[in-house]
Parts: structure tokens; C-alpha cells; sequence
């Protein structure tokens, strides 16, 4: 698909956050598309209120979960503060996606399981396939994560916890240039990473009166859970890949355009 650069010319949001949209806008403009990077999530780290429990407890866990990789970053800084370390440890790991995988091996550690699918229901489902009996579990997330993987794992008895490493926030300081690409029409389509991202940006568009602009706009989601909350918003979205990852997203972008083009040829 590359050769014929389907994007060729058109302006594509980038909404994720700042620090992993550079590569997002690589793969944007490998099929010749303009990317535009407004930041509308950022991430620090959460005082969970049990947090000195769950550090305490550190050894105990048979299992800790990572569903995202700052998941994985957010709980290794926690650790590193505390002068406390899982390497070398009988704990087994378990990591959703590529992504989550690489940030834990930066950290010397091999995921012991990896399901086959990224999402929350599916992972939860292959886990207790695989693993008849544990013991507790440790879940590292962010504030806004949904109880998906807690309330299923639960249902079996199993004990779980789930420690809140970190927490998303909206970073102001971007609004003004995505209020300017909206009022001028400037995008051809705009895509979502997160549940987050698709909140932060409805809220600017409600708030400056700007629904009216979206209007035509082609809409792209990296997940389930992402386009929940895009039809939540009464966001209609034509693209949605197999694979959760952001590649696999701006294939399916860059195959819808090709298949438009065709069909208006």
C-alpha cells in the first residue's frame, strides 16, 4: 500500500499523548499523510491510597498484570523510589500487546503471558484457560482503567488487586491549536487512542460550539473500548483495527481512503 500513498496530502489528527506521538506521525506520513500532534491526554504518576499495602505485600503476588506500558513504567519508578525490585523474583508476569511487552523487557523482565487479543474481556478469558489455579494478583492501572479484568478474575475467586500507579489528565496548553484546525477545516480525519483522548476532545468541540465542524470528518479508533466512547459521543467511526496498535490503525485509515478513491474513480 505504500507505493500509492493513500494519504497522500490529507491532514490527520494525532491526539495521543506528546512523548509516543512522533512515531504515530511517522506511520502517518510513511503512506504520505500530513500529520497534526495535539496532545489532548498526558499521564503522571497517582498516590493510591493502599499503595504502602500493596509494596508491603510485593513478594506475596504470584502474578502482577500490566495492560499498558505505563502501567509498566508508572510501577517500576514506584518501586525504584522505594528501593524495591521484582527482578530475580518467583513472580510471574503477564503483559496485553506488543507495546506493554517491550516496556517490560526494558526492564529485564519476559512476559509469561501474553493473550492473543489486547482487550481487557479477552485477556481475562485466555488467563483463566490457561492458569487454573493462582495465588494474589497484583494489577498495575491508571485511574480511569475500567474493573474489567479485577471483577472477572474475582468471579472465580480469585484474589486480585488493583493499584492505581497512575493518573490522565488533559493538558490545556493544546486546545488553542486544535480550536484553530476545526474552525479552519483544515483535517481529513482524526484519530483516538484512548477513551481519554475521545473525552478531552468532545469537550473542547462542546465547549467552543464547534460540532458543526466535524462534520464530513472521517473518524478512526484504535479499539473497542476507544469507539465505545466515540459512539458514546454520538461520533460515527469508520475505522477500527483488528490488532489494538496504532499501525495497524493508520493501515486501516490509509486502506479506507484507497478504497474511497476507487470507488469514486
Amino acid at each position: 500500500m505504500d507505493s500509492s500513498l493513500p494519504l497522500r496530502g490529507m491532514d490527520i489528527l494525532v491526539t495521543r499523548e506528546a512523548k509516543n506521538a512522533e512515531g504515530m506521525a511517522d506511520t502517518i506520513r510513511k503512506y504520505g499523510g500530513i500529520p497534526h500532534i495535539v496532545p489532548l491526554i498526558s499521564f503522571r504518576p497517582h498516590k493510591d491510597e493502599m499503595e504502602s499495602t500493596y509494596l508491603e505485600k510485593l513478594k506475596s503476588y504470584e502474578w502482577i498484570f500490566f495492560t499498558s506500558k505505563n502501567g509498566v513504567h508508572f510501577f517500576f519508578e514506584k518501586l525504584k523510589k522505594h528501593r524495591l525490585t521484582v527482578i530475580g523474583s518467583e513472580t510471574k508476569f503477564a503483559a496485553v500487546g506488543e507495546k506493554t511487552c517491550k516496556a517490560l523487557n526494558s526492564y529485564g523482565i519476559q512476559a509469561d503471558f501474553v493473550p492473543k487479543f489486547y482487550s481487557a474481556a479477552d485477556f481475562s478469558e485466555e488467563f483463566l484457560e490457561k492458569v487454573k489455579e493462582t495465588g494474589p494478583i497484583l494489577l498495575s492501572k491508571g485511574n480511569l482503567a475500567k474493573d474489567t479484568i479485577a471483577v472477572r478474575l474475582r468471579e472465580t475467586g480469585i484474589t486480585i488487586d488493583e493499584w492505581i500507579t497512575y493518573e490522565t489528565f488533559f493538558p490545556k496548553n493544546h486546545e488553542k491549536k486544535l480550536i484553530g484546525l476545526l474552525e479552519n477545516r483544515a483535517l481529513a480525519a482524526i484519530t483516538f487512542t484512548s477513551p481519554s483522548t475521545v473525552k478531552s476532545f468532545m469537550k473542547i468541540v462542546r465547549e467552543n460550539l464547534l460540532v458543526h465542524t466535524l462534520d464530513g470528518l472521517i473518524t478512526a479508533c484504535i479499539g473497542p473500548v476507544t469507539k465505545e466512547a466515540a459512539d458514546q459521543n454520538g461520533l460515527a467511526v469508520q475505522v477500527i483495527p483488528e490488532k489494538y496498535t496504532v499501525e495497524e490503525m493508520i493501515e486501516g485509515l490509509a486502506g479506507y481512503f484507497a478504497l474511497k478513491k476507487k470507488r469514486e474513480e
